[in-house]
């Protein structure tokens, strides 16, 4: 684990992007401690760098919006990987964090709001990933500089989320044969183009076979996306409300029976205009429950791949993860 203590001052303005000091995580705390003259640490960013967007653009992007929106102070940077995130998390708040930030992805900050629930600790979601939708839930969009800007007045807020089976989910879990198409996309960040090609071959023979169902109305569909408020959210476009008291879930599915129907949703999408199709339907419910004709079901929770055996309970969770939101009111 690395750990940079970043102040931006003149003379780094003119100079390279080498950060002012390395050190380890004590000495980190206690230099801030001795030179704000506190015990406690107001605000510190922990990065996952192995998140999308922040393996393309690496540490000049974070430095660069940092020092545009006036962060004077000194603000710990904490680098690691995404299955340290837990360990590194509690380690800073027990250290004095009063307020972290995570640059990742959607996984990244899930993984760390879950990991300091009950510690009245909230996150501020910065946008390090691909998609960045609990950035757009959170804030409104995901601008890191315009994030950063807006640090002054941000408030804490309860966001609620919704459980699949036992998995937590803040922005929207995805359910389906389809969600076989993750592995196709970890396979192309890991080992390229071709071999995410490759990765293909390992997709189920039944993405059309219309084997999932819900208990609201047991149609037969292909895919079903649920999401905390809005369904919207779950595509990364955003949405033009974000209404953190919502309690209940948002559930959305599409019979897609070829690939004409799924080209048809996927500009749909795009358009804003998905709701209006007569293969997609929607249900806002606390609670309902999803099967797949006795086979496994593929899932994709907040980004990441899971399997829930034949079936499959959706639920609301109130005050899910505590943040800190940009959004003006």
């Amino acid at each position: 684990m690395e750990v940079f203590v970043y102040q931006p001052t003149s003379d780094q303005l003119r100079l390279s992007d080498e950060p002012v000091r390395q050190l380890n995580v004590d000495t980190c705390v206690h230099a801030i401690g001795a030179s704000a003259g506190v015990t406690s640490i107001p605000f510190a960013i922990l990065v996952n760098r192995s998140a999308g967007s922040f393996r393309f653009f690496g540490l000049a992007r974070l430095k660069a919006a940092m020092r545009r929106a006036g962060l004077g102070q000194e603000v710990p940077l904490v680098f690691c990987t995404g299955s340290e995130l837990h360990d590194r998390a509690l380690e800073l708040v027990h250290r004095g964090v009063q307020t972290l930030g995570v640059l990742g992805g959607d996984g990244s900050a899930r993984t760390v709001a879950l990991a300091l629930r009950g510690l009245d600790v909230p996150i501020l979601p910065l946008p390090g990933g691909t998609l960045n939708r609990l950035c757009h839930r959170v804030h409104g969009h995901a601008d890191l500089g315009r994030t950063l800007r807006g640090l002054a007045s941000a408030k804490p807020v309860w966001l609620s989320g919704g459980l699949a089976n036992e998995h937590v989910f803040l922005v929207a879990s995805g359910f389906g044969p389809w969600m076989a198409f993750h592995t196709m996309r970890e396979t192309i960040r890991r080992h390229g183009l071709w071999a995410g090609l490759g990765a293909l071959k390992t997709l189920r023979h039944d993405l059309f076979a219309g084997k999932l169902r819900l208990s609201a109305n047991s149609q037969a569909c292909d895919i079903v996306i649920a999401a905390p408020g809005r369904v919207d959210e779950a595509f990364g476009l955003g949405a033009k409300e974000i209404d953190f008291p919502e309690t209940r879930l948002e559930t959305g599915q599409a019979r897609l029976s070829g690939l004409g129907k799924l080209l048809w949703l996927a500009m749909a999408v795009l358009f804003r205009r998905w709701r209006k199709l007569s293969f997609t339907e929607t249900q806002i419910s606390e609670r309902m429950s999803v099967s797949c004709g006795g086979d496994e079901i593929i899932g994709l929770v907040d980004g990441e791949k899971l399997q829930f055996g034949d079936h499959l309970v959706l639920r609301a969770l109130p005050r899910a993860a505590l943040v800190l939101s940009t959004k003006r009111s």
